[in-house]
C-alpha cells in the first residue's frame, strides 16, 4: 500500500485556523471538540500506525475526505501535517493533480525507507542456519527475512554494515515518538548472531546519541552492560553516506510549528512537537527476558547486577539512565544481568541545575516512580527515582511470572501498575495513586507476595520474601503521610510536606536512596541467606519467541470500536492515550501554510512537491 484514502460523510474533524485566531483559542487543540471528531481522528491515527509498523517508512501521505471537502495529510513519527481544506468534489483540480504528481515520486519521495531491502539468496542460505538456532526462531524461512543497511558515526569507511534480520521480536508499537523495533539479526562481517535495535532518537539539544553513551559507558569500564557494535543515524538513501554529503532520515512535521522568529507565524495553538532521527545500533552481547528467570533467586540475582550497572554508570560516569523498566535488564546467556536502553539517560553535571530537555515523562510508565507520576512537570528525575523503579521491576515480574494460581492478581497489577488519572484542567496524565497503596499494603500485601512466591508444594522462599518487603518499607518511609488519593490542594499539601520534614523516618530513607549503597547492601544481605527453592522460576506462559511467519502487519482499527453510546469525550481519549509507554503528547498535530499549499498544487513546478518531501 502506498499511500491511503479515508472518506466519511461526516463533518471536517480538523477546527478552522481562522476561527480559532479569531477566539484566542490558543492554548486549544486543533481537533474540534466532539465525540466523532475524536472516534475519527483515533481511527486515522490507528491506519496511519498500521501503515508505518507493516512497512518500513520515514513518513507517508494519506487522503482524508469529508463530505464535498477533503484534506491532504503528512504523517511522521513528529505527526501530522495537514492542508486547509479543498472541495475536492466540485472542484477536483487539487486532488487529482497531488494523485499525478503523487504517481511520479520516487520510493525515497513517497517516504520508503530504502536502506531496508529483501535478501538475495546467497544472504539467506548464509544466514538462516544460525539464525534457526535463536530460540524462537525456528521456522524463520526466507520470506521472513530482511537486509538492513547500518551506517556506524565513528568508522571512517563510508561502507555500511550489512545485517540479515526476520521481522521484530520486539516493538513498542504506537505511530508517534521513538518507535523502537527489535531485531535478532545476522552480521555478515562478523557472521555472529547481534541484537540490532532501530528507533527515532530525540533531536534536541543536550540529548546524546545512544551510541556516544555506550562507548562514554565503555570508557569508565561499567560493568554488566552490552558491548556495543555499529551504531549511528540512518542515511536517506544508501548513497548519501560521505562524511561530506551525509543526510539523515528526519521528521518534518516540527517544522511547520510556529516559533519565534520562525516563517510559520499562522499555526494556532500550543502543539507539543519534538523532532526525531532514525537511528539505528548493534548489542554483539545477546540476552533472554527477564521474565524467563530460572528461579526468584536469579531474578533478584540479576536485578541485583543491573542496579550495579546504574551505580557504577553514575558514580564512575556521572551518567544516569532514567528509563529502568522490566524491558531494559536482561538475563545473558552466563545467567548474569545486564542493563541495557540507555537512550533516555542524562550525564549529569554536579552542583549545575538543568531545566527538562523535552516537554514529556521520561520513562515506562508501569515502572515510574511514584514523585514522577504525581508531579511529572516539576520534579527532576533522580538517582532515587531509578532505584524506586528497580524495585517495581522486581514486584512486577513477581506478580506477573509467579501470578498464574491466582485469580484477582491481575486486578492488583492493574491498580498498582496502570493506575492513571487524567486533570480535567489541562489533560495531563498522572498516575502514582495505587503505587501509594501498594506500599501501605493495599494492593500486593505481604500477604499476597508471600502466596506469590509459594510452590506448589507449599514451599516457600523465606529471603525473597524478606527483600520484598525491606525494600517496601524503605519506600514506605520515603513516601510517608501521602495519601493514596493525590490532592493539588496546596494548603494540604503544604501540611503534608511539614509533617514529612519533621519526621525522621522520611529523612533516613531520602539519605539512603542517594546512592544505591543501602539497596545494594539489602539485596546481598538476602542473597547470601539459603535459599531452600532452586525450582521457583517463572510461571509465565508468555511466548517470549518470535513467530517467524507473521509479518508485521497491523490490522486496522474502526472507529466503531468505540461504543456509540460513549458521550465523554474524555473517554474516547483515554484510549487514545495508553498508559502502556509514555510518548510526547498526544496534541502532536500541525497544520501547513496557506503559501505552502498552494505551492503544492502549482502547475509550473514538480519540484515544489519534492521539496516537502527531502
Amino acid at each position: 500500500m502506498e499511500m491511503w484514502i479515508e472518506n466519511k460523510n461526516k463533518a471536517d474533524i480538523f477546527r478552522d485556523m481562522k476561527v480559532m485566531k479569531k477566539r484566542g483559542d490558543e492554548a486549544k487543540s486543533h481537533i474540534r471538540f466532539s465525540d466523532s471528531a475524536y472516534r475519527a481522528c483515533g481511527q486515522m491515527t490507528a491506519y496511519a500506525s498500521a501503515h508505518h509498523q507493516s512497512q518500513f517508512r520515514v513518513f507517508s501521505f494519506s487522503i482524508f475526505l469529508f463530505g464535498e471537502k477533503g484534506r491532504l495529510l503528512r504523517w511522521d513519527r513528529s505527526g501530522v501535517i495537514y492542508t486547509e481544506s479543498f472541495k475536492w468534489l466540485t472542484e477536483p483540480d487539487t486532488l487529482l493533480e497531488f494523485i499525478w504528481r503523487f504517481n511520479f515520486l520516487s520510493d525515497i519521495e513517497r517516504g520508503h525507507d530504502t536502506t531496508v531491502a529483501s535478501v538475495t539468496d546467497d544472504e539467506a542460505e548464509v544466514a538462516l542456519p544460525k539464525l534457526k538456532r535463536y530460540p524462537g526462531l525456528e521456522n524463520t524461512k526466507k520470506a521472513d527475512l530482511q537486509r538492513f543497511l547500518i551506517h556506524d558515526d565513528r568508522s571512517a569507511n563510508e561502507d555500511l554494515g550489512v545485517y540479515i534480520t526476520p521481522s521484530a521480536v520486539w516493538d513498542t508499537g504506537g505511530l508517534f515518538g521513538r518507535s523502537t523495533f527489535g531485531y535478532i539479526a545476522y552480521d555478515v562481517a562478523s557472521t555472529n548472531l547481534v541484537y540490532l535495535k532501530d528507533f527515532w532518537r530525540t533531536d534536541l539539544p543536550g540529548i546524546e546519541k545512544e551510541g556516544d553513551i555506550y562507548h562514554k559507558l565503555h570508557d569508565a569500564q561499567v560493568p554488566n552492560i552490552p558491548r556495543l557494535g555499529a551504531a549511528g543515524d540512518v542515511p536517506l538513501s544508501p548513497e548519501c553516506t560521505a562524511t561530506t554529503s551525509f543526510v539523515a532520515q528526519r521528521t518534518r512535521t516540527q517544522d511547520y510549528l510556529r516559533i519565534p522568529g520562525g516563517e510559520h507565524e499562522w499555526c494556532p495553538g500550543q502543539p507539543h512537537v519534538d523532532p526525531y532521527v532514525h537511528y539505528r545500533l548493534v548489542l554483539e552481547t545477546l540476552g533472554k527476558p527477564l521474565s524467563t528467570f530460572k528461579s526468584t533467586r536469579q531474578l533478584c540475582e540479576v536485578i541485583r547486577d543491573a542496579i550495579v550497572a546504574h551505580s557504577a554508570a553514575y558514580e564512575r560516569a556521572q551518567i544516569l539512565h532514567r528509563d529502568v523498566s522490566a524491558g531494559n535488564i536482561l538475563i545473558t546467556e552466563e545467567g548474569t544481568g545486564m542493563l541495557i536502553d540507555w537512550e533516555l539517560s542524562k550525564q549529569e553535571h554536579k552542583g549545575v541545575e538543568e531545566g527538562p530537555r523535552q516537554h514529556s515523562r521520561t520513562g515506562t510508565w508501569q515502572f515510574i516512580s511514584i514523585s514522577r507520576l504525581r508531579e511529572p512537570r516539576y520534579t527532576a528525575h533522580e538517582v532515587s527515582d531509578d532505584l524506586e523503579s528497580f524495585f517495581w521491576v522486581l514486584l512486577y515480574q513477581i506478580a506477573k511470572c509467579r501470578g498464574s494460581r491466582m485469580a484477582d492478581v491481575s486486578k492488583h497489577m492493574q491498580l498498582v501498575f496502570d493506575e492513571y488519572i487524567k486533570s480535567s484542567q489541562d489533560c495531563l496524565i498522572m498516575g502514582g495513586n495505587g503505587k501509594i497503596g501498594c506500599l501501605i499494603n493495599f494492593h500486593l500485601s505481604p500477604g499476597v507476595v508471600e502466596n506469590l512466591l509459594t510452590t506448589a508444594e507449599g514451599l516457600v522462599n523465606a529471603p525473597c520474601v524478606g527483600l520484598i518487603e525491606e525494600l517496601r518499607s524503605l519506600f514506605h518511609d520515603y513516601y510517608l503521610y501521602l495519601e493514596p488519593q493525590y490532592s493539588s490542594n496546596q494548603p494540604i499539601q503544604s501540611k503534608i510536606e511539614d509533617k514529612r520534614r519533621g519526621d525522621s523516618r522520611v529523612k533516613v530513607a531520602q539519605e539512603r536512596l542517594r546512592s544505591s549503597e543501602f539497596i545494594l547492601s539489602i539485596m546481598n544481605k538476602h542473597l547470601r541467606s539459603k535459599w531452600d527453592i532452586e525450582d521457583d522460576g517463572s510461571l509465565d506462559k508468555t511466548d517470549m519467541g518470535h513467530d517467524a511467519s507473521k509479518s508485521r502487519d497491523r490490522r486496522k482499527r474502526k472507529a466503531e470500536d468505540i461504543s456509540t453510546g460513549e458521550k465523554d469525550s474524555d473517554q474516547i481519549r483515554k484510549w487514545m492515550l495508553p498508559p502502556s509507554s509514555i510518548q510526547p503528547s498526544s496534541d502532536v498535530v500541525s497544520s501547513r501554510s496557506k503559501g505552502t499549499s498552494k505551492t503544492l498544487y502549482s502547475k509550473s513546478s514538480q519540484k515544489a512537491v519534492s521539496s516537502l518531501l527531502k
